[in-house]
């Protein structure tokens, strides 16, 4: 994404292990490098990924459209005003999922250790993977050429000693790009670049900021933690430590996974409760393949809803035993969504559905079982292979 990472980087203070190396690999204009890619027709021409009608918004822009001043999150009038002739596309988010699988599996021939943000962007640790393959622009220029032969698509890629400079080099030079920034004069090199890079500096912090005379991280070096401190209070403490370059952040990887769970955020609110329903029972169908893939058995299931207001609702129910049986995840989903939608319902922003309490054992068999969870148990290896050999399940009118 193009976006910056929006989650408070826990340990900024800390400096970074040695010889640590964590490279922040982003997709280039994603979605619509995925309908590049599919349609040859779109090649070269500018692309705008959204809902036409309505309220629609900008998913994605291709390259061609950001010249024109078109970018993601942007309504769909103003950028088809800004740029009429681009070829306006639905988005197929399956799609862009199933590419972001394949992604995942080529960081995955490098180092365990990712910590996806999207679908489209990663950190990966690759500080073990060093005595194997050398260096850290090594593995970055096997990715990106991984990527482009086996995917059709670019990527961008930063390397650094931590997650807050890696996630900064990726976005310097893109598209195709790799940058990398050693730990040694790490400072010096950050100190030339613009406020606006610095996570957590939105437009309002950029001219509180520059109103006060910083407008890089050499001033924000310059004028110290305590002169930051008495200007921005905590806020200014940790931008201080972050224009040197300091970030103690580990790469997350939640190895003993403590839930799986799917959501998807609309380019267009959905009112329509069936509508809804299908997308939660796909997600559900997702959930299931990932925990019989994990060997991991869930107690609790969860949907969640967001309305168009943001008002976000959370509705969880406890099953009988846990289960990764993706006809019981869908009941269950089934059941919450109506129990929901009978007592309150509105235009709809975004949809999720969650399997918590998950474990290694499937518990004690309920009694008078008659064999249905060993039925259950062949059908979903049945589903399960036949994606294997065949891709998603076709979903007959699934809304978009």
């Amino acid at each position: 994404m193009d976006e910056a990472d929006h989650r408070a980087p826990d340990g900024t203070g800390d400096a970074p292990a040695r010889g640590r190396v964590v490279l922040h690999v982003d997709m280039d204009a994603f979605y619509a490098s995925v309908e590049q890619r599919d349609d040859p027709a779109l090649r070269g021409r500018p692309v705008l990924v959204g809902g036409r009608e309505g309220r629609g918004v900008v998913c994605a822009a291709s390259y061609e459209a950001r010249r024109f001043g078109c970018r993601s999150a942007m309504p769909m009038a103003q950028a088809i005003r800004l740029c009429p002739q681009a070829a306006v596309v639905p988005p197929r988010f399956e799609a862009y999922t199933e590419v972001s699988r394949s992604i995942r599996a080529i960081f995955g021939r490098y180092s365990p250790e990712i910590e996806p943000l999207a679908l489209d962007e990663a950190f990966i640790d690759v500080t073990a993977s060093l005595a194997i393959f050398g260096s850290g622009r090594r593995i970055g220029e096997e990715i990106r050429a991984a990527v482009r032969d086996e995917l059709r698509l670019t990527c961008s890629v930063g390397i650094a000693p931590n997650k807050f400079c890696a996630k900064i080099a990726s976005d310097l030079r893109k598209p195709d790009a790799l940058v990398e920034f050693e730990a040694e004069g790490l400072a010096a090199a950050l100190a030339p670049l613009a406020i606006e890079r610095m996570w957590g500096v939105g437009p309002v912090a950029a001219a509180q900021l520059r109103s006060r005379g910083y407008t890089t991280f050499g001033d924000l070096q310059q004028a110290g933690e305590r002169q930051l401190a008495l200007d921005f209070g905590d806020a200014g403490r940790s931008w201080h430590r972050l224009s040197l370059g300091l970030d103690g952040r580990d790469v997350e990887v939640d190895r003993a996974a403590k839930s799986v769970g799917e959501e998807e955020t609309f380019p267009e609110d959905i009112v329509s409760v069936p509508a809804i329903e299908a997308r939660l029972l796909a997600q559900a169908d997702e959930v299931g393949r990932r925990l019989r893939a994990k060997g991991l058995y869930a107690q609790t299931v969860a949907i969640k809803i967001r309305f168009s207001d943001f008002a976000t609702h959370t509705h969880a129910k406890t099953l009988a035993s846990p289960t990764d049986h993706t006809h019981e995840l869908r009941d269950a989903a089934r059941a919450l969504l109506a129990s929901f939608a009978a007592r309150e319902w509105r235009a709809v922003r975004l949809c999720g559905f969650a399997a918590s309490k998950v474990g290694e054992s499937a518990g004690q068999l309920p009694l008078f079982d008659d064999g249905k969870r060993e039925k259950l148990a062949r059908l979903d290896d049945l589903r399960d292979r036949i994606r294997s050999k065949f891709g998603d399940e076709p979903r007959v009118n699934r809304p978009r």
